[in-house]
Parts: C-alpha cells; structure tokens; sequence
C-alpha cells in the first residue's frame, strides 16, 4: 500500500472518529435527564408553558434612574420606509453648483 493512500484513509478515519463522537455526546445531552446531583443540560433554557407549569409572574420593572422609552430626545425619521413611494423622492437633491465665469483674455503688455 502506498504512503499516499495510508494517508487518505487515516485522515477519512480521523473525521469518521469525530463525527460519531460529535453523535454521540449529541445523543447524551438530548437524553440526559439528570443524573442524581447533577442539574440536567435542559434546565439552562426556558421551559414552555404547559398545563402543569406555575405562571410566570408580571416582566420585571426597569431599573431606577432609566429613561423610560422610547428616549425624550428620540425623533421620527424624515422618511418613512414602509411607504410605496421611492427614496429619490424623499430627499432634495443637492442644488448645482453655479457657472464658472470663463476667465478674462488677457492681451500680452510690451515693455
């Protein structure tokens, strides 16, 4: 067998060998339901609400000393996105700049 091919299947094996690690470390934490003194891995989300979940109480209040929102100095957009019209019509274009007066022609002076 040739040093070439030894290559090519250690390396097909190397990737084989991490994915079904990967798998199966997948599989343990999709079905580990807590050990005993151990915090299962499902407790780190936020369950659904099912029938027999306590509800959960009112969001918690913004802290002291916030503005409220939106902000006081916050102001509407001058152009409204969600309309038909396009944005080349929401802004004015630029005013051109005025014609150049041509330079006088100046005569040559003999001394």
């Amino acid at each position: 067998m040739p040093l070439d091919e030894a290559e090519e299947i250690l390396a097909l094996t190397l990737i084989f060998v991490v994915h079904v690690a990967g798998g199966l470390m997948l599989v343990w934490g999709m079905l580990d339901r807590g050990a005993p003194g151990r915090r299962p891995w499902s407790g780190w989300w936020r369950r659904d609400d099912g029938p027999g979940d306590p509800p959960e109480g009112p969001p918690p209040s913004p802290p002291p000393g916030r503005a409220p929102l939106p902000l006081p100095d916050a102001a509407p957009s001058r152009v409204r996105l969600r309309d038909e019209t396009p944005l080349r019509d929401a802004h004015p274009r630029p005013s051109r700049r005025p014609q150049r007066l041509p330079d006088p022609v100046r005569t040559p002076q003999r001394r």
